[in-house]
């Protein structure tokens, strides 16, 4: 696809960073949703808002030279949101062999010691 920049497009998150989510378009490019392009506020924790297999909605706001595509959640209104969902848009599964689990894995053991001193805090209360 001949992407260009403003276009709202439809595309899965493939691996979530403390940085940022990478996402997969329906052509297979690749491409980079910074944190601070998923909402217009302060994001402590990206897992609240964003799901690996999941599809999103985005804004393309930069192109590499690459076909590296910069993304964000944040720069869509309200009426482009409505537009986008009344077009007609085919929506194709991702192939699970671009679905990385790596940070999830990494992150589970602080997230279970941090409820796990959370737990204590509250049972000491």
């Amino acid at each position: 696809m001949n992407y260009q920049i403003n276009d709202i497009i439809e595309g899965t998150i493939i691996n979530i960073r403390p940085f940022g989510a990478i996402m997969i378009f329906d052509d297979e490019s690749l491409g980079l949703l910074h944190i601070s392009e998923i909402a217009n506020t302060f994001i402590r924790n990206i897992h609240r808002y964003l799901k690996i297999g999941k599809t999103y909605q985005v804004k393309i706001i930069d192109i590499e030279s690459d076909g590296f595509l910069k993304v964000s959640m944040s720069k869509i209104s309200e009426e482009e949101k409505a537009l986008f969902r009344n077009s007609q848009v085919k929506r194709s599964p991702v192939d699970p062999k671009y679905i990385d689990f790596t940070a999830l894995k990494e992150k589970l053991p602080e997230w279970i010691n941090l409820a796990q001193e959370e737990m204590k805090h509250d049972q000491s209360k």
